[in-house]
């Protein structure tokens, strides 16, 4: 299944490209850190979602077919530009989901627009603060641009480095797959550095608690980048979360476990109330 044309809208003085799948209830995915659009993996998770749901991803400022603006960047500000995705469908309300830095992104998208998130779905993300666990020091690594290796080589070890052990080696293919698009739409070091800051500088711990959607906290149990206590925690500090754990999966879980992440998330944002 290939991605469908990209759209723009501007919010405020950034470019933003969309893309839109399926028809249904609306869902708006964000992306997280240095990835783009197509990192959801179109055919493994997103078509089974477009089945039921209006299925819109779009590229972070800074990365794909979006703007790449100079300075600092903000997530409240890049969660105020995913409501602007919203706004140029006129979506007044749609179910958000968020992975990683777009977790971080979506929860304050329900804590700044709370009328504008009907469900909201976290995966492998944290609320920041000085609680965060940190991951591993090969995890971690990943952060900091390796230029002493061919870049296809680079990104390779980066992406098996945050999935699951033995990833790599189970599924090659998925592997090759998230190092072609990562070549295709490469990211800029110095944008990828920018919402690496933007992440370091938020600070939503106390906030979640004010997050009124129906939430759902997905969480690899072999996150090595963003370990699988800081997903338990964020269940319990937003009221009434729920909290699903995936056994043998890391940070990837689109590409890990894509058929049954499709299935825990569209579940739940297809449940009554």
């Amino acid at each position: 299944m290939t991605a469908p044309a990209p759209r723009t809208t501007r919010v405020g003085a950034v470019s933003i490209a969309y893309y839109v799948r399926g028809e249904g209830p609306p869902v708006l995915c964000i992306m997280g850190l240095g990835g783009r659009a197509a990192d959801w993996n179109e055919a493994g998770f997103l078509a089974p979602l477009a089945e039921r749901f209006e299925v819109v991803t779009f590229d972070n400022r800074g990365t794909g077919a979006s703007d790449k603006p100079t300075g600092p960047y903000r997530l409240e500000v890049m969660a105020d530009e995913a409501v602007g995705v919203l706004d140029a469908l006129g979506r007044e309300r749609a179910h958000v989901v968020g992975l990683s830095m777009g977790g971080m992104i979506a929860q304050l998208v329900a804590i700044r627009h709370p009328a504008r998130v009907a469900r909201l779905v976290l995966v492998a993300t944290n609320a920041g603060g000085a609680t965060v666990v940190a991951g591993t020091r090969e995890a971690m690594a990943v952060l900091t641009a390796d230029r002493t290796r061919p870049r296809a080589e680079a990104l390779r070890a980066a992406f098996a480095a945050i999935a699951a052990p033995g990833f790599a080696e189970r599924d090659p293919a998925a592997l090759d797959a998230m190092v072609a698009l990562a070549l295709e739409q490469p990211t800029s070091e110095i944008a990828f550095a920018r919402q690496m800051a933007a992440i370091f500088a938020s600070d939503r711990s106390a906030a979640v608690a004010d997050i009124a959607a129906p939430t759902l906290v997905v969480h690899g149990c072999d996150d090595p980048l963003i370990p699988v206590a800081n997903g338990r925690a964020l269940a319990r500090a937003i009221p009434g979360a729920r909290l699903v754990e995936l056994p043998g999966c890391g940070h990837l879980p689109m590409w890990e476990r894509p058929a049954r992440l499709a299935e825990v998330v569209g579940e739940f944002l297809a449940a009554p109330g």
